[in-house]
């Protein structure tokens, strides 16, 4: 693979300081918006191994079980050895991360291998990791250095346009080397005065390739866009605003994300939310360069 002017495909990582600032949801909100206003192909991921969350908000499927639970296989007659090798069973069908993360060799990670371990959100346009099954300080024993996740990562990368990363408030290497390697890193904040200034008392050195994103959004809140674009001096290309939506909030929840973004694609310049995210989604992928 050439330098960064070179490849084809754009890293967006979204991160926040902070936890409870909305950073998975307003990533979900983005990645759809951009699959469904623009001719790009998108993937979102987790930067960890068994987080969750993001599937959720597409899917709302849960983890499979025994029917009844081992409790159940013990009362029926089942041995623990027997029991051992059904969950094995079940667990070595299993897709997603988990699937791809056995993979023994770069070779391996093919397109095809990865679109079958993805969920596909918007038909060939966006798709979802499937997250790990696996506790996550399993896998971080068993793949030191990181370095089964970063082979898995490079093959995501090589699938699609854009990669929307969720990087959620973590602070492991992992997510850090994301962070250092993206071509923009959206900044996530809520509307609360001091939180926006410890964003950008601790803004990266890298403004360049900083795009800050105000979540559960108010119009006529104290620190509207253009009250931030002033005190701070913030360029309006590079400050973005998820205003706040309780009806997409609840369809995120029941893992309906792609449906509730859906809706507002015909009413883009008429109503306040549509016209707040279709706005950001474009600036985000300007400043990434994924779109001119």
């Amino acid at each position: 693979m050439g330098s960064a002017k070179e490849r084809l495909w754009m890293k967006i990582a979204f991160w926040s300081e902070k936890k409870g600032v909305g950073t998975t949801f307003n990533m979900a909100a983005v990645a759809c918006a951009s699959a469904l206003l623009y001719p790009v192909t998108a993937a979102v991921v987790p930067t960890g191994y068994q987080d969750r969350d993001l599937e959720r908000r597409f899917t709302g499927r849960r983890e499979r079980r025994l029917p009844k639970g081992r409790e159940a296989g013990f009362a029926g007659g089942l041995s623990p050895e027997t029991l051992l090798v059904a969950e094995t069973r079940e667990y070595s069908v299993r897709e997603g991360l988990d699937c791809l993360l056995r993979k023994e060799t770069r070779e391996e990670l093919t397109r095809e291998a990865v679109l079958g371990n993805m969920r596909q959100v918007v038909p060939d346009r966006l798709y979802c990791m499937v997250g790990s099954r696996r506790r996550e300080h399993e896998w971080r024993y068993e793949d030191q250095g990181f370095r089964r996740l970063c082979r898995v990562m490079e093959a995501v990368e090589d699938c699609f346009d854009v990669v929307f990363l969720d990087c959620g408030s973590r602070k492991d290497d992992f997510t850090k080397k994301m962070l250092e390697e993206a071509d923009l890193r959206v900044l996530n904040m809520d509307q609360e005065e001091e939180l926006i200034g410890d964003y950008y008392r601790s803004l990266p050195k890298a403004r360049r390739k900083t795009f800050f994103l105000v979540g559960n959004y108010f119009k006529d809140g104290l620190y509207t866009r253009e009250n931030l674009e002033r005190l701070y001096r913030v360029d309006p290309e590079r400050l973005g605003a998820i205003p706040y939506n309780p009806q997409l909030g609840a369809a995120s929840r029941a893992g309906r994300m792609d449906g509730g973004v859906r809706k507002y694609v015909s009413q883009w310049e008429n109503a306040e939310f549509g016209k707040e995210l279709g706005r950001t989604a474009r600036l985000i992928l300007k400043q990434a360069g994924a779109i001119s």
